[in-house]
């Protein structure tokens, strides 16, 4: 039964206990929008199901604790709507849902990710400091691996990105700098480190037209380094690691 029939119902003496706050009704509209999205979330296709997650979740972006220190506009799906909530819809209407579960539901999801994303940091902190610790002491290896492991837990640090970029210079994977550099700017599109190694590693590459591209965006955007990105791009990799040694 709808709310608006059973608000015109004379049978009804209190009419009031069926009136809902403003915020309940701000909700519930929203969820009248995506009823047709719930169905698709509720009816056993997956691939149906996956979609109607990804834009229901558009419409709980005010429910939804975000990370304030996320700039990366990721296209993939993160939806966090939790399958609870809607385990009972192929039994009830969408407008007769419990409110207080429902909200706890999201509040719980919410939280959850929280409390994730804080571990997450936490293991990406430690990683990350005893990768500068084996780079510093030229275990660039190890240094790789911690970068690898800390990147796992945290995938939106455009520092990381660019110093994991660096330790491949310094092993020699040239192609493996690209990748790293693009997620740096990604997050980062002023970063001049990103740049800069990218523009290392065609240097020893030897695309020089690339390279050339690169040291020209270089000096246009970060006119105030030009010596050190003189110093930086046209040194040798393997005399400097001979004369560390």
């Amino acid at each position: 039964m709808s709310i608006n029939r059973k608000f015109s119902n004379p049978a009804l003496k209190n009419k009031e206990q069926y009136e809902l706050n403003e915020e309940w009704n701000n909700f519930m509209k929203k969820i009248g929008e995506v009823s047709g999205l719930v169905r698709d979330m509720a009816s056993g296709d997956k691939e149906k199901a996956d979609a109607a997650k990804v834009i229901a979740d558009e419409y709980l972006k005010g429910k939804i604790i975000l990370d304030e220190d996320v700039k990366l506009k990721v296209k993939e799906d993160r939806t966090v709507i939790n399958q609870k909530a809607f385990r009972s819809l192929n039994k009830t209407d969408a407008g007769e849902m419990d409110k207080d579960a429902w909200m706890a539901e999201v509040s719980r999801d919410a939280n959850q990710r929280a409390l994730d994303r804080k571990i997450r940091k936490e293991k990406a902190d430690t990683l990350n400091t005893q990768a500068i610790k084996a780079f510093r002491r030229q275990e660039y290896d190890r240094a790789l691996s911690c970068y690898n492991r800390a990147i796992e837990h945290i995938k939106d640090n455009a520092m990381m990105y660019c110093d994991r970029a660096l330790t491949n210079i310094k092993l020699g994977n040239y192609d493996k700098v690209f990748n790293d550099c693009e997620w740096a700017l990604r997050l980062n599109e002023n970063s001049f480190k990103a740049r800069l190694y990218k523009a290392k590693a065609y240097k020893e590459l030897e695309e020089l037209d690339k390279l050339e591209e690169c040291r020209r965006e270089l000096n246009e955007k970060f006119p105030q380094h030009d010596d050190l990105i003189k110093y930086f791009l046209d040194k040798d990799e393997c005399n400097d690691e001979e004369e560390e040694n």
